[in-house]
């Protein structure tokens, strides 16, 4: 399964809300796209809580959202437990080189096929 929320404005929290619910019984979850949502650091812990137990997310798309190196490295780790993310999409937020250096080192365990980050 597919899931894209990409818009143009700002997933609120209570949007984040929403998507976490709609995600907490979709075990065959392939692709999540969050992009450009506005997403912040704080609405990074609940998406990261639904993320934890989707072991078959391949692709993660958390390109042009307002996170910082904090809320992506909660959101890295939570979904890629199960070691299964094989492309990360992280263009466009808020971290510069030596975060993203620091982000590589906390998912150096994974077998990513593509990152991309600026």
């Amino acid at each position: 399964a597919v899931v894209s929320t990409q818009s143009t404005g700002t997933l609120s929290d209570d949007g984040v809300t929403l998507v976490s619910e709609s995600l907490v019984h979709n075990n065959n979850l392939t692709s999540l796209c969050i992009a450009g949502n506005g997403l912040e650091d704080g609405s990074a812990h609940e998406l990261a809580v639904t993320l934890a137990d989707k072991n078959s997310l391949q692709h993660l798309d958390l390109s042009n959202n307002n996170l910082s190196s904090n809320g992506l490295h909660v959101l890295i780790q939570s979904s890629t437990v199960q070691g299964q993310i094989r492309r990360l999409d992280l263009t466009g937020n808020n971290i510069n080189p030596r975060q993203f250096m620091s982000l590589v080192k906390s998912v150096e365990d994974l077998a990513l096929v593509g990152i991309v980050v600026f």
